[in-house]
């Protein structure tokens, strides 16, 4: 489409082929300087603006709460009468700013087609024509965040000509263009190339308490508006793991309001000329709920007590319902809630109010928001999910979730007086299953592998091992227990792991231990491993199985031994699985099992790869108390946002191949950094994968060993230093701790 078509096209669409007819008794507005700053006169006569801006005619509630101006973002639409609504605010005292529908260059207008830009300028000289003489009209808004995604500075030279267009053909009234923020790259571009603007218009949410600092640092000491402000934005909110914004209550939104008004709009009035808050009416932006103060019915939000207080001096004699609390299966909105395909959850919405008025209750579930449209762009309506809630009239509710995805649960509490109390909370659907809690590990979540080899340190590699001192073990130790660890798995029986055993019991460290009994290969996997060059001597294999009996041996002693700090045994570390350097055949491996659950009262498993087990394991999980999965999503590609879906693929087709024995995750992790990988592996994708397998972990009451405790500089290829083997710690090999763990 070319620009100029574009432009028809666009102007179609705000509904600039529409006509109208309107009074001709304009009143003039112009800004003065005076001692204590800038002023606004409409009329000869200082005129406050207490402003909102508006689409569709709420103007009656809006007068009675004090407002007496509204701004729009198009001169004219299909679905508003702009000449009506011009009408009504006259005759109910309201003025109007009415927003030129200048092209955005994110729409795909080009700024340097100089045809399209002349015609443009003509249509909006039209514009201009239609309404200056209207006495409801205040002022002239170029363009609404004409900055926002755009590239080409022109566009601020075709708002001065409309400036200077607005000048000749409208002396009465002033002219100003609405930016998104303040950079200073963008002011010093509108000061030079759109000189005959009357004043600048601001638009800013959380970025609105940066103000008086940028203002100062720009020194800047011209009259503005802020012709947008009120909540804090979706895009400047923390986000669910998953990417969902998190949004404000109703209350916490009224807050910020004051807050706003008391802090940044009050100091800054020696030139402040007005101001508009978002939205009188509804929208949908992310949600249904995040900007309107009113909803979808028409209800009063409580940010609407909050500028009666501003327009007034004087708060309502009745407050809003006020939000206390918002709970889904006990966990809020910040709090990262997962939850599982076809389980039942209770909801609470805890609201309070200064009146003894019945409170209407409703609640609705939506899928959340894809939208990828910025600026405030127009967003689709999302409909509700129907039949998951067993109550929507009530405070409390049970929420019986929706098939695997994100999703949006919203609570409303309503007044006599359509007044409203509203909050929402995502959530995750997740597959899963429920074992008992019984089956926990220690009754342990969230458990690490630990090893705990430095720099210049490793386990045996056929000429004897280096392993840290135990002082250094000691300081792992208390770290672990510092960051909350209280299950940790070791890899074998050997010295390193006594260390550990005796270090736990003679310094009393809240800390237990799955036991690992390392098993070497008894077969050579040369055609299945692929580091495997040549097949394994069978003179090493016979001593590899000598060595693997002494090994079971020595598991067996420690497990009785330190009964007190042993609280599980697995049996080999990925022996079985096709790809293994340290292959051990089926039936040895069950013998080892035997072996061991004969001889310890403990639990023992085996740990395997999550395809061996729904494959191949049918026979050893007969042997097993539980099933030992390990699940990588990361080796196998996956990146971050798959990473937990992926992760329950895999446990829940283990769970539907062995149903009939308990499973716990004997490794799972993310790496911080791979060649391997790619931007798939960082500290915050590793962040993210800890915290949803955790929320996933406690729903199902499954233990996961978070693998590793700490990098581990002497795995891998010596000669990548960045290689994934060395980087899937939760703490660096210097012992800081990474995202995951709460480092900044």
């Amino acid at each position: 489409m070319s620009t100029r078509a574009l432009l028809i096209f666009w102007m179609v669409v705000m509904g600039m082929g529409l006509s109208a007819s309107v009074p001709a008794a304009p009143l003039s507005v112009e800004i003065v300087r005076g001692e204590t700053g800038y002023q606004l006169l409409r009329d000869g006569q200082p005129y406050v603006v207490r402003g909102a801006g508006m689409v569709y005619d709420d103007l009656e509630r809006f007068v009675a709460r004090g407002g007496n101006s509204i701004r729009t973002w198009t001169t004219r639409s299909e679905e508003v009468d702009m000449p009506a609504l011009l009408d009504r605010a006259h005759a109910l005292g309201v003025t109007v700013a009415l927003t030129l529908p200048m092209a955005p260059e994110r729409a795909g207008f080009d700024y340097d087609d100089e045809e399209a830009v002349a015609d443009q300028l003509e249509m909006l000289r039209e514009e201009v024509l239609r309404y200056r003489d209207h006495p409801a009209l205040l002022f002239w808004i170029i363009g609404n965040e004409l900055n926002h995604s755009y590239s080409n500075p022109r566009v601020w030279n075709a708002v001065n000509d409309v400036a200077r267009m607005i000048h000749e053909v409208d002396p009465h009234h002033p002219a100003t263009t609405a930016i998104a923020g303040m950079r200073d790259e963008v002011i010093e571009e509108i000061l030079a190339r759109a000189p005959d603007l009357d004043f600048l218009s601001i638009q800013a949410y959380g970025r609105l308490f940066e103000l008086p600092e940028t203002l100062a640092r720009l020194a800047f000491d011209q009259p503005f508006m802020i012709t947008e402000w009120g909540t804090i934005g979706w895009w400047e909110m923390e986000s669910t793991t998953w990417g969902a914004p998190v949004e404000l209550t109703s209350s916490e939104k009224a807050d910020v309001f004051l807050r706003a008004y008391e802090e940044v709009l009050v100091p800054l009035d020696d030139r402040l000329i007005g101001s508009y808050a978002f939205f009188w009416g509804q929208k949908q932006e992310r949600t249904p709920t995040w900007f309107g103060l009113l909803t979808r019915n028409g209800e009063q939000t409580e940010a609407g007590d909050v500028l009666e207080y501003i327009w007034t001096g004087q708060w309502p004699g009745h407050r809003t319902p006020r939000v206390e609390a918002l709970t889904l299966d006990g966990r809020g909105a910040r709090e990262n809630v997962i939850v599982l395909a076809g389980q039942t959850y209770p909801a609470r919405f805890v609201v309070g109010q200064d009146s003894d008025q019945a409170l209407a209750y409703r609640w609705e579930v939506k899928p959340e928001s894809d939208a990828s449209e910025v600026g405030g762009d127009y967003e689709p309506y999302i409909p509700s999910v129907d039949g998951v809630l067993d109550a929507v009239d009530a405070a409390e509710t049970s929420l019986r979730v929706p098939e695997r995805g994100a999703y949006r649960l919203f609570a409303y509490a309503g007044d006599e007086r359509g007044r409203v109390a509203h909050a929402n909370i995502p959530f995750l659907v997740e597959d899963g299953f429920v074992q008992s809690p019984d089956d926990l590990i220690a009754g342990e979540v969230m458990a690490v592998a630990y090893s705990g080899f430095r720099a210049g340190q490793h386990p045996d590699r056929g000429e004897g091992a280096v392993n840290p001192g135990r002082d250094e073990v000691l300081q792992d130790l208390e770290l672990l227990v510092e960051h909350g660890f209280r299950l940790i798995r070791l890899y074998d029986a050997g010295e390193n792991s006594l260390d550990v055993l005796e270090l736990i019991r003679e310094h009393e460290l809240p800390i237990q231990v799955m036991l690992g009994l390392w098993l070497s290969a008894e077969l050579s996997n040369h055609e299945g491993c692929p580091w495997l060059d040549e097949p394994i001597p069978d003179a090493e294999l016979a001593a590899n199985r000598i060595a693997n009996e002494q090994e079971i041996e020595r598991g067996i002693a420690l497990a009785q031994s330190f009964d007190d700090v042993v609280v599980a045994v697995n049996v080999g570390n990925e022996a079985l699985v096709d790809w293994t350097d340290h292959l051990v055949p089926l039936e040895r491996v069950i013998g080892y099992v035997r072996q061991v659950r004969s001889a310890i009262a403990q639990p023992v498993t085996k740990a395997e790869n999550y395809e061996w087990w729904i494959r191949d394991g049918a026979p050893l999980a007969a042997e097993v108390d539980f099933i030992g999965v390990h699940t990588y999503p990361v080796w196998e590609g996956r990146a971050i946002d798959e990473g937990l879906s992926y992760s329950v693929e895999n446990l829940v087709a283990v769970r539907e191949a062995l149903p009939d024995v308990p499973m716990a995750v004997l490794e799972a992790g993310w790496a911080t950094t791979a060649s391997e990988f790619g931007d798939r592996a960082s500290e915050a994708a590793q962040a993210r994968y800890f915290r949803e397998i955790e929320q996933w972990a406690r729903l199902t009451n499954t233990t996961i060993f978070f693998f590793s405790a700490f990098d581990e500089p002497w795995k891998g290829d010596p000669g990548d230093p960045l290689g994934a083997e060395k980087h899937w710690g939760l703490l660096f090999e210097d012992r800081t701790p990474k995202q995951a763990l709460g480092s900044d």
